[in-house]
């Protein structure tokens, strides 16, 4: 899984190196530093294999969505709450980019921000 915390300052990983290199355990640098014990011993783990205190490059699909055209979604669904996934793609379609803005990225950004999506009715058979 993805880290979901904060990286650490390049202040509180020097802390940590110098306490390292001084001796100390990982619960003991942990407790002077007030962090958990298991991101201490994270972050000595990743400096003994790569020997540096940089952050490794980030991976990832990146967003389809920019956040002007997020805003956009947003704006369009708190105004018109009953307009559909569809039409809201069809009018952000071609605000920044070239490619085609499909009905589940709309749909999907109007479930992060709680709105509710238009979908029909079903029957039964």
């Amino acid at each position: 899984m993805a880290p979901h915390g904060k990286e650490l300052s390049e202040e509180l990983k020097k802390g940590i190196l110098a306490l390292h290199k001084d001796g100390l355990d990982y619960k003991k640098i942990a407790k002077t530093l007030k962090l958990s014990c298991s991101m201490v011993g994270k972050f000595i783990q990743q400096f003994h294999s790569t020997d540096s205190t940089q952050n490794r490059p980030h991976h990832g699909r990146p967003k389809k969505l920019s956040a002007y055209a997020q805003r956009h979604i947003q704006r369009l669904s708190l105004a018109n709450r009953r307009m559909s996934a569809a039409s809201i793609a069809a009018e952000v379609e071609g605000l920044d980019r070239e490619e085609v803005l499909e009905d589940h990225s709309a749909e999907q950004r109007l479930k992060q921000i709680h709105s509710c999506c238009c979908d029909p009715i079903k029957t039964e058979k």
